[in-house]
């Protein structure tokens, strides 16, 4: 059974981006017009996102189940794309989450509200 990620980690709008791959491969031709075709039915898709946590225990919430549910970051996970609202199953590129980093600055005594950069991939059906 897949896992699902946190309804309760919430993903920062002005941090958010995302790259959609290519499913064409393209020559280039000595002379004239290069050729394109069709090379795969699925693209792999890149989504940059900041996630937000409302403290540190939160944070520490969401690292338990990165670490226990989707091994690591390296399995799959059952996630609501946040510009779309779809389900699709991603998982967390390289396994690599980015620093965790207080939203006013400064770390301070009782809640914190905190951020952490990472980036989710996942296949895109092209048909």
């Amino acid at each position: 059974m897949s896992a699902t990620f946190p309804t309760d980690v919430h993903v920062v709008l002005g941090g958010f981006s995302e790259e959609r791959g290519s499913a064409v491969m393209r020559s280039e031709m000595e002379i004239g017009v290069p050729k394109q075709r069709r090379m795969a039915s699925d693209v792999l898709v890149s989504v940059r996102a900041t996630l937000q946590f409302k403290d540190s225990d939160h944070a520490t919430a969401f690292e338990t189940w990165f670490d226990t549910q989707i091994g690591s970051g390296a399995d799959w996970f059952n996630w609501a794309h946040p510009r779309t609202g779809v389900q699709v199953q991603a998982r967390i590129v390289g396994g690599q989450l980015g620093a965790l980093t207080s939203v006013h600055g400064t770390w301070r005594a009782g809640r914190q509200r905190c951020r952490r950069d990472v980036t989710f991939e996942y296949l895109n059906s092209t048909y």
